[in-house]
């Protein structure tokens, strides 16, 4: 099916970045097409959360729930399908997204919000244990795990701060690297390599997480093929993320050596027309307040866009 209606914006992604794009669009008056899968984005893949400002103490799906809902007061502006994008193609000044399902829409700008996905282990009992002891975000989650016991796999940027964040919450720590040494930044090593707190396990692979109603131990093997066992509370993975960026290859936007698009603080992108916010670029905090800010500017610049074009 083909919509033969030219939108003013068509938003990918329903997270925080997405949603707040929308909802600065259609104050605007703009007409948005907004397509995505998961209502209210990867936030609902997040436990607790204690820093989305005026929140309080809330959790993922609850604060998901409030994103969607905000949305709906905008349904005049905001049209709203489900599913995912395959390709963006431009030909003129106009856009052309083309979903799995083959639909087709036009539209004058695009802000693309698709976000990223974390790169997972893909051992037993990750899936089981997600938000319930596993974790892929340090800094939402460190704060959780009081007086525990933890494992940080991956030694890494991502994996050191990790570490670093969990120093004065945590009881002990443990820090899982496949390689036999840390690619992480040096100064950052140096912030917990000679603390008591924290054990560096090298040349470790990842086998298996257990529990019972929550995490109760990571095993892993060791650099003889030995298989070894953590008793710990929490899994924190940090081997990195992955923009969800394949649909916009084609389309020629400059992607960073990570696959991310490179935006600036406006949501301006290498494609003029195309704009894009929040952890599908290279900004350099993956947060969601952050996102959101982000998906406010690419708004207010598709708006400016357009206006340019004479179009609104």
């Amino acid at each position: 099916m083909t919509d033969e209606k030219t939108y003013d914006v068509l938003i990918v992604g329903l997270g925080p970045a997405g949603i707040t794009a929308a909802i600065y669009a259609a104050r605007k008056q703009l007409q948005v097409l907004m397509i995505g899968d998961l209502p209210g984005g990867e936030v609902r893949n997040s436990g607790d959360i204690e820093n989305w400002p005026g929140g309080g103490e809330t959790d993922g799906n609850t604060l998901a729930d409030s994103f969607m809902a905000h949305l709906k007061l905008h349904d005049k502006e905001i049209t709203q399908v489900a599913g995912k994008v395959v390709t963006i193609s431009k030909e003129g000044a106009n856009f052309t997204t083309t979903s799995a399902q083959g639909d087709t829409y036009a539209s004058k700008t695009v802000i693309y919000a698709a976000g990223r996905h974390p790169r997972e282990l893909g051992v037993p009992g990750e899936k089981d244990f997600k938000n319930l002891g596993v974790t892929y975000c340090a800094t939402c989650d460190a704060p959780l795990f009081p007086d525990k016991d933890v494992v940080v796999v991956g030694g890494g940027n991502t994996g050191a701060e990790a570490v670093i964040m969990l120093m004065n919450i945590a009881t002990k720590i443990y820090l899982l690297h496949i390689e036999d040494t840390l690619p992480a930044d040096p100064i950052l090593v140096s912030n917990f390599k000679d603390n008591d707190k924290v054990e560096i396990i090298y040349e470790a692979a990842t086998t298996k997480i257990e529990g019972e109603t929550t995490v109760t131990s990571l095993s892993y093997k060791d650099k003889e093929g030995t298989e070894q066992k953590l008793d710990v509370q929490g899994v924190f993975v940090a081997i990195g993320a992955i923009p969800n960026t394949d649909p916009v290859k084609e389309l020629g936007v400059e992607l960073d050596k990570f696959g991310a698009v490179v935006a600036d603080r406006y949501g301006k992108t290498s494609v003029e027309g195309f704009f894009a916010a929040g952890d599908v670029t290279d900004i350099r905090d993956a947060q969601i307040v952050v996102a959101a800010g982000h998906g406010s500017s690419a708004a207010l610049s598709a708006g400016d866009h357009l206006s340019r074009l004479g179009g609104k």
